[in-house]
């Protein structure tokens, strides 16, 4: 009898080595943990549109030194990375959803620049700011097509699930080049974002990497502040996932 019990074993294993796998194993495993990377930075960069919003007027507030609040005629905020706790505090307002799990990896950075020169930083409270919003994270390897170091199909159609063919959204690709005088090494002159790819041909990265009617990053942005440093492929950089708006208010509740 237990011979048989150990045959039955054996057959029923060789049998189960034999079925095919689910049709649908990618929707059920890797589609929402792609769809999950998307998401955290959309949260986060809406959190931070939210958080320019709260201190802009006609909504921003001070406090003064007898512990009142009162509202402020200017912004309370300047060009910087906005940390954590300024999006989530111990107290006051909170613009990060309730159980969103920060983890370090998005980054949102205000850059806050003169409105006749983009490549000239400005006083964020000047009449005369544009202040843009960029929210990044660099995309793991996992995510990238081995062959043309773009994002693979599993990550694009999480993008375009969650944020369609959004120009402002999607990583930053370099349009012209410039050559350095001193080491002759080219280096990006002007930094374009990709939405998505219209497709991918493995055997020819030129195609993929086709930088036409793009939304250009402002130079400042692409060469200085936290973006440049994460994002900019000029330091060798890992390719990066990011959004970037001109702040007004009909992009946030």
């Amino acid at each position: 009898m237990y011979i048989w019990v150990i045959l039955a074993t054996f057959i029923a294993a060789l049998y189960a080595f034999n079925l095919n796998y689910r049709s649908d194993i990618r929707s059920i495993t890797v589609e929402p943990i792609a769809n999950a990377f998307v998401s955290k930075l959309i949260i986060k960069q809406q959190a931070a549109g939210n958080y320019i919003k709260g201190n802009t007027p006609p909504k921003a507030t001070i406090s003064n030194p007898d512990g009142s609040i009162t509202s402020s005629d200017t912004v309370t905020y300047t060009s910087g990375i906005i940390e954590l706790d300024e999006l989530q505090p111990s107290e006051g307002s909170t613009y990060l959803p309730y159980g969103y799990k920060d983890d370090g990896s998005v980054t949102t950075e205000i850059y806050c620049l003169d409105k006749d020169n983009y490549n000239a930083e400005k006083d964020c409270a000047d009449e005369n700011a544009v202040r843009f919003l960029v929210a990044y994270t660099p995309i793991p390897q996992k995510w990238l097509n081995v062959k043309t170091g773009l994002p693979n199909n599993d990550l694009t159609a999480a993008m375009i699930n969650l944020i369609g063919t959004d120009l402002s959204f999607g990583y930053p690709l370099c349009k012209t080049y410039i050559e350095d005088p001193e080491s002759g090494q080219k280096k990006c002159d002007k930094m374009v974002i990709k939405s998505r790819p219209d497709s991918i041909d493995e055997n020819n990265k030129d195609d993929a990497n086709s930088t036409d009617n793009m939304f250009e990053i402002p130079e400042y942005i692409a060469k200085n502040g936290g973006f440049a440093d994460t994002c900019n492929n000029d330091n060798n950089n890992n390719l990066c996932l990011m959004y970037i708006y001109e702040y007004k208010a009909i992009y946030y509740n």
